[in-house]
Order: structure tokens, then C-alpha cells, then sequence
């Protein structure tokens, strides 16, 4: 059994004064029932822009009886995360979105299952959708059937909502930066890296480097782990969330190709015998979520394409979703 000692609870925030008190008295919950010696409590404020910092400094106040911390970093949950792990040392790290509740068992579960395997590098918590009465768009309807993973293909790689690791990694920005720079290929997606952020995204290369580092099992979902958030429910919202995650996988694949071999493993597809078994409904549903990921594919090739005029300047990569960002007792 894998000896865990000390325990950072790591929390990126960028403007989520919405959801974040909530969020955080669902972390607490979960460190106090851990029942862990040493754990504590990290929030990293990010290039927020609202009340956030503000709400942090009151749940802080407010619940002494949890080691707290509160730190300020470069904008992006990259650039939290790292600033987290290289303030303060830990055997373990485990990291939330500021945007969801956590379960309170789920910590204690996702230590846990470290603890128990010693061949697991990260634990991560299963996703449930928490469902929003007034929002009857056929978008919300498809990610709450999206979420519930009824109609996907075996997850490999983590996300990164709520997930435990006894490895954080990410390469240093001089090295992204070298490989972006390499040929004009590469150099053109950094079009998309404002403020010198390079990276945005903490699942994707990180799944990569642990799958390719310690083998496809060093990364497990735990099913009775469990953190809720609201779904996708607007068009809008959909398009957003496929194009930075694919701006972001094809970051990795023209300046990370060596992990390239892992493609197969980093995307989720559709089931189609479970497809076949579904109700009615749900197959209309996931007919047309295809036919619309079809459609944002040829947007975003286009955009692969535009992007290597000298002068073409695309939007920014990570635009809010504004169907996800509520409060979760509205």
C-alpha cells in the first residue's frame, strides 16, 4: 500500500463568484470527512476580473477550521495549478474545478484508490449533471444525455474537474515555447497563446505524459467519487467548449508528437451498440449532437486553415460558457 502523508487541495479560480462559496463549502466538507492529518487547502486567484477574491477571503474567515490559503498567479488553470505545486510540496495533489460541488466522500475515496493501487498515478472523480428546471433548449437535453456517458466508448484519459494525483506535471513554458517555435507549422498556433499562456488545459497533455510515462491503467475513474456541475445548454456553448479543446489537442499533436500514438486514447467516440439498445429519443438526440459535432469540425478546420494568413487573428481560445457558470441554488 502507497504511503500518502502530506495533501494540497488545490483550487484555480477565475472569475466564478457565482458558484465559488458553494463550491468551496463542498471541499471543506469533503477535507474534514477525509479525516486526513495533513491536508490543506489551497486557493490560487487567476486574473479574475469579479468578487471572487473576495468570496475566497469570506469562506476563509468564515471556516478556520480548515487550513486555508489563499495565493494569486498568472491567468489559466495551468498556470494556477503550477504555481500551487511549486508553493508547496506534497505527496499528493488534488485539484477542483471552482465551477462544480464536490461529493463528500469523494476525496477521502480518490485518496483512497491511490493509496490501495500503487500503479495509479491519478484518481478521478466520476461527473453527474445537476439539472437546471428552466432550461428547455434540445442543447441542454443533449449534454445531460452527453453526460451521462450512457451512448460513449471507455474514458482513458482524465478530466479535469475534480481528479487526485501523485504526479502533477507540466513542461516549463521555455520548453512549450522552443517546440512552438520549431517550424511555422507550429509556430502558428501561438496565435491562440495570449498574455503568455501557452497552455490551457491540465487533462489533455497531462493524460498524455502519464499514459505514455506509466501505461494506459495509471489513470482510473472512481465511480463512487463523485462531483456535480451544470451541462452544456446552448449552441454556443457547445461550439466553445469543442474548439478550445481541440485548439488544445492540436497544440499537442504538432509541438508534443511524440505522444501522438495516444490519439486513439484521448478521444471519446460513440458506442454504437449501446446506440443500438437506446430508447428512441435518446438516439434522435445523439443523431443530431453527431451531426453537430460534424458541422463544428468543418468551422474548425476553416479555421486550421485561416490561421496560417500572416494576417488573419482568431478569437481567443477559452471563452466562457455561460450556460455552466450559476449559481447551484438559484
Amino acid at each position: 500500500m502507497r504511503k500518502i502523508e502530506t495533501i494540497i487541495v488545490g483550487l484555480p479560480v477565475r472569475n466564478e463568484e457565482k458558484s465559488l462559496y458553494n463550491n468551496l463549502e463542498s471541499i471543506r466538507d469533503a477535507i474534514l470527512i477525509s479525516n486526513e492529518s495533513d491536508i490543506k487547502l489551497i486557493i490560487c486567484i487567476n486574473g479574475c476580473t469579479d468578487s471572487s477574491e473576495v468570496i475566497a477571503k469570506k469562506f476563509k474567515k468564515n471556516y478556520p477550521d480548515v487550513g486555508c490559503e489563499i495565493i494569486k498567479s498568472d491567468e489559466g488553470v495551468v498556470n494556477a495549478q503550477r504555481k500551487i505545486v511549486k508553493s508547496y510540496k506534497a505527496d499528493t495533489y488534488v485539484f477542483s474545478d471552482s465551477d462544480s460541488i464536490i461529493d463528500k466522500h469523494s476525496i477521502k475515496l480518490l485518496l483512497q484508490a491511490l493509496r490501495l493501487n500503487p500503479n495509479l498515478i491519478v484518481a478521478y472523480a466520476k461527473t453527474k449533471a445537476l439539472y437546471d428546471q428552466k432550461n428547455k433548449s434540445l442543447f441542454y437535453k443533449i449534454g445531460l444525455l452527453y453526460d451521462s456517458q450512457k451512448l460513449l466508448t471507455k474514458r482513458y484519459y482524465f478530466h479535469g474537474r475534480l481528479f487526485a494525483t501523485t504526479e502533477w506535471f507540466m513542461p516549463a513554458d521555455t520548453d512549450v515555447l522552443k517546440r512552438a517555435e520549431y517550424n511555422k507549422k507550429n509556430f502558428v498556433l501561438l496565435k491562440y497563446c495570449k498574455n503568455g499562456t501557452l497552455l490551457v488545459a491540465d487533462d489533455i497533455l497531462m493524460s498524455s505524459y502519464f499514459m505514455h510515462k506509466y501505461g494506459l491503467k495509471s489513470i482510473k475513474q472512481i465511480d463512487n467519487a463523485t462531483c456535480y456541475s451544470w451541462s452544456v445548454g446552448s449552441l454556443e456553448d457547445w461550439f466553445n467548449i469543442y474548439r478550445r479543446r481541440n485548439i488544445e489537442m492540436e497544440k499537442m499533436y504538432r509541438w508534443f508528437p511524440e505522444y501522438n500514438y495516444l490519439k486513439p486514447y484521448l478521444n471519446r467516440r460513440t458506442d454504437w451498440k449501446k446506440w443500438l439498445g437506446a430508447k428512441l429519443g435518446d438516439k434522435i438526440f445523439w443523431t443530431i449532437f453527431l451531426l453537430m459535432r460534424g458541422a463544428f469540425a468543418i468551422l474548425f478546420s476553416s479555421e486550421l486553415f485561416l490561421i496560417n494568413l500572416y494576417f488573419y487573428q482568431p478569437r481567443k481560445q477559452w471563452r466562457v460558457t455561460t450556460t455552466t457558470k450559476k449559481s447551484f441554488y438559484e
